[in-house]
């Protein structure tokens, strides 16, 4: 035995154990209860009684941030540790470089002695040289590991397999871990988040209101259900929401029942910031689990979203119009007022008429009153109508222009699922080479003559890839839900107010134009256009309620409405 082992040691000695996905988790050998074991043994050979454990369990030893870790360096500085123990000296990490600087330059210089149990490496013993070889070795492995890794995702997310963990509202299928299933009571918060939306609340509303309701926040809900999640610890009360964690809520679009894959990505192996990638770098999936929101209720809150718009400063009252009204000659917003003399009377009108721009050559004025009248008055004749004439309004609704669409979208989708097995394909290819060439199946000429035709084939797929997503993204916006959208028109049948709601799931936005003299009757024309069909005129049939709407004007001026035409 060597003199080293028979002589009782002096001072502390820290056991540092370390685990991650990298160092194959379900290995006994590398399990942290061997590696305790193994250190502890050693530690009493080499004479050492008082020792401390430091572990870091499933962290990645490419970066030297480890909870644990940091804390066993501060103790060397303090000068409370004489010794370092690890199973391997990959457990220090795999990044070679700052791995090397810890045994070639801090350990020695707070005089602590390394010990490598599995790698026969012990700096009281003399120094070893090929230390630094297997430390390049270990970063090397954790840099083919991962590789493949990224070579399997990229397979997974162009399968549509998920590649992130289920969102607030959704559970891994217990069938299928790989995909998700919606979670009643979390999905219940979330529809109840899109209600307050359609309604005209923003994020900090909504997160008092679900605080008043007692709903547990995502992080309280998650560990009163036993689920742990990486990452730091929320602070806040249980139902206390923050408005930050409603607003990404309410921009999932995985809550349309779609799965989106490489939303972030890392430059390299070694910096785990996550960088945002481009949409059209994005692999986006529909309708592959139920969905908790429908697709017009999500986009139409991702357009209020876009819209949020100041309170007036007379009163802080906001009327359901605000954002919706536009002029048709500058293309403004009309702003809501109150008449200063009284604030009964309110008013939108379009300021680039009064401004010193004067980009409208009219005033563009539509009392709130009148146009509460004429909205509910059209919404009205509208669900008449998709009522007593259903399969004429389905008719209009859905003409050659959106069969010709749907043609487009479905040649386009055709090309992009080929292309997409390609990749996938390619992706195998490439691996298979990969090994060979590892193996010594094919020599490195070989390999670089292959992999670079390959990589060229999949270069020009991908941009291919990325024009088509575009494509089909602006064409799958665009197409019309014509059962969606009657079903929510005839929820307004018997309506007899406006509200916030129904405006947000009805009405994309309402033109107003100047009122004109005509024949000794003032009219006012409005062109309201509607979610998924646009401007729409209402034809005039049978049971169908007739235009009749007159307000009489403080200035004794009778008002009349008549709808601005279509052009067809």
């Amino acid at each position: 035995m060597k003199q080293s082992d028979n002589k009782t040691a002096h001072g502390t000695a820290a056991l540092y154990c370390r685990l991650s996905r990298d160092d194959n988790m379900d290995s006994e050998s590398n399990s942290i209860q061997n590696q305790k074991k193994i250190l502890q043994r050693a530690a009493k050979d080499k004479g050492y009684t008082d020792t401390i454990f430091f572990v870091d369990d499933g962290i990645t030893g490419t970066t030297m941030k480890r909870p644990s870790f940091q804390k066993m360096i501060a103790a060397i500085e303090a000068g409370y540790i004489s010794a370092v123990f690890v199973k391997d000296l990959s457990r220090l990490g795999r990044n070679y470089i700052e791995v090397g600087k810890l045994t070639e330059e801090f350990f020695p210089l707070h005089d602590v002695r390394l010990v490598a149990v599995s790698d026969g490496v012990d700096s009281g013993e003399g120094e070893d040289d090929f230390t630094p070889f297997k430390n390049i070795m270990n970063e090397y492995y954790a840099k083919d590991i991962s590789k493949k890794r990224r070579i399997v995702n990229k397979m997974k997310g162009n399968a549509g397999i998920p590649l992130s963990p289920p969102p607030y509202g959704y559970m891994k299928n217990p069938d299928d871990p790989r995909f998700w299933v919606i979670d009643p009571e979390a999905a219940e918060v979330v529809r109840c988040i899109y209600r307050l939306a359609l309604e005209g609340n923003g994020p900090l509303q909504i997160a008092t209101a679900l605080g008043t309701m007692g709903a547990l926040n995502p992080s309280a809900y998650r560990t009163s259900k036993g689920i742990s999640k990486g990452g730091s610890k929320s602070t806040l009360e249980p139902t206390k929401w923050n408005h930050t964690t409603v607003k990404k809520i309410l921009t999932l679009q995985e809550y349309c029942g779609d799965v989106i894959n490489f939303k972030t990505y890392s430059k390299s192996y070694k910096m785990k910031r996550r960088i945002e990638n481009p949409e059209e770098n994005r692999a986006i999936f529909l309708n592959v689990h139920e969905p908790i929101i429908d697709r017009v209720t999500w986009e139409k809150v991702q357009s209020l979203q876009t819209t949020r718009r100041r309170l007036p400063t007379v009163t802080k009252e906001s009327s359901a119009f605000c954002g919706y009204l536009k002029c048709p000659e500058c293309g403004g917003n009309l702003t809501f007022h109150f008449n200063q003399g009284n604030h009964d009377i309110k008013f939108f009108s379009c300021n680039n008429h009064n401004s010193g721009l004067r980009k409208c050559s009219s005033t563009h004025y539509i009392r709130l009153d009148f146009l509460e009248q004429v909205v509910l008055y059209e919404i009205h004749r509208l669900a008449c109508f998709a009522n007593e004439y259903e399969n004429d309004f389905i008719k209009a609704m859905v003409g050659r222009s959106a069969k010709v669409a749907e043609n487009d979208r479905v040649r386009k989708k055709r090309e992009l699922d080929g292309l997409l097995a390609r990749d996938r394909e390619l992706d195998m290819l490439f691996e298979r080479l990969y090994e060979d060439n590892v193996s010594g199946k094919i020599d490195d000429a070989r390999f670089a003559k292959m992999s670079k035709r390959y990589e060229q084939e999949q270069g020009e797929n991908a941009g291919r890839i990325k024009a088509l997503r575009l494509e089909l993204k602006k064409l799958e916006d665009k197409r019309m839900d014509v059962d969606a959208f009657l079903e929510t028109v005839r929820r307004y049948t018997d309506a007899t107010t406006i509200t916030k709601r129904m405006v947000a799931e009805l009405i994309q936005y309402i033109e107003v134009y100047p009122a004109v003299k005509e024949d000794g009757i003032t009219n006012q024309r409005v062109t309201i256009h509607y979610n998924c069909i646009g401007a729409f005129e209402v034809p005039d049939r049978r049971k169908i309620p007739e235009r009749d709407i007159l307000l009489e004007t403080r200035k004794g001026v009778a008002l009349s409405y008549a709808p601005a035409q279509i052009a067809i």
